[in-house]
């Protein structure tokens, strides 16, 4: 009852090159997407849409961003309201976590990230996320030491703790600034969602890849506008300091031997279960991933079985073959 299936994904939509509007819409689409198919199969809106989750972008202007999810929430409970009929509140609510965002960050004078974060968190806070994540500062390039993580993690502690972000819920809301933007922005996400709609839907343009094209385009656009000026990106085009990229980079270390305990372990699990459970458990899913049935069922029962998820999915890869995403230009 509690389980989440899915977390609808918009992050890296975001990080790849959409502005705000399209990451929220075709988040939206996706999981529009996933509705249909499940609806398809003879459940009802209010049986699962409340187990839906959202994963969102905070990089960009702050009350652009806050914008951004006042007008997502508003308009994922009218989709699922006015669209798919859902009658429970909480089918209606855009369940999210908001991460920091780590297209925004720097190599370029990195402790500068460390207050990206916090306007990072604080932008979470404002706008409502129940779940929030921070990048790190080194986070722009190597994968972050235990010291940065315990940094974002204070900076959320902090703005709970000393800041009291969490004592209101909504506390831009009535500001006309912010209403009109997010009425805007709204808008803005209408207009993409019908877009696709049009033209076939959001999993014809994925599998074409012309999301990604789109997507792909704007990255190039937003390059060439960081790299003459026009973006302003402190440390980066704008109050620069000069050899700030002959800085050293930590690396994060390699451990071979955890790669060893974990090959072990798996070798272990293959010796001492029961092979013929396995080997059934993993037949069954191959046979209903090739008769269209929910293969959850055959899934489970071959975790049970302690077969490994290389095994099931090849299973799975025998069946219906891996994805090639196209390049388009």
């Amino acid at each position: 009852p509690k389980y989440s299936p899915v977390s609808v994904c918009g992050y890296h939509i975001r990080e790849s090159g959409a502005d705000p509007a399209q990451e929220m819409a075709y988040a939206f689409c996706i999981a529009a997407a996933y509705a249909d198919e499940v609806l398809a199969r003879g459940l009802h809106i209010d049986e699962f849409a409340g187990r839906l989750s959202f994963n969102f972008n905070i990089f960009g202007g702050l009350f652009e961003q806050v914008a951004k999810f006042r007008a997502g929430r508003g308009l994922w409970a009218k989709i699922m309201k006015e669209r798919y009929g859902a009658e429970k509140p909480g089918s209606m609510w855009m369940r999210m976590i908001a991460g920091g965002g780590g297209g925004g960050l720097t190599f370029e004078q990195p402790e500068v990230n460390i207050v990206r974060g916090a306007y990072y968190a604080l932008i979470s806070a404002l706008s409502g996320a129940q779940t929030m994540a921070l990048c790190c500062y080194d986070e722009a390039y190597t994968i972050p030491s235990e010291y940065a993580q315990r940094i974002s993690l204070r900076t959320m502690q902090l703005l709970i703790e000393e800041m009291g972000l969490t004592d209101t819920v909504d506390p831009l809301g009535g500001s006309w600034y912010m209403e009109t933007l997010t009425n805007q922005m709204r808008e803005r996400m209408q207009q993409v969602m019908a877009e696709v709609d049009a033209e076939g839907g959001i999993v014809a343009l994925v599998s074409e890849g012309i999301i990604q094209s789109r997507v792909s385009a704007q990255a190039y656009r937003r390059q060439l506008d960081v790299e003459s000026g026009r973006f302003r990106k402190v440390g980066v085009n704008c109050d620069r300091i000069e050899g700030e990229t002959d800085r050293e980079v930590e690396m994060h270390p390699y451990d071979e031997g955890d790669t060893r305990r974990q090959v072990e372990r798996l070798a272990r699990a293959r010796a001492e279960r029961d092979g013929d459970a396995a080997r059934r458990a993993l037949q069954r899913v191959r046979e209903d991933a090739g008769a269209g049935k929910n293969v959850m069922p055959a899934i489970v029962e071959a975790v049970s079985a302690y077969a490994s998820v290389g095994e099931i999915t090849g299973e799975l890869v025998e069946v219906f073959g891996r994805y090639r995403e196209p390049i388009r230009f």
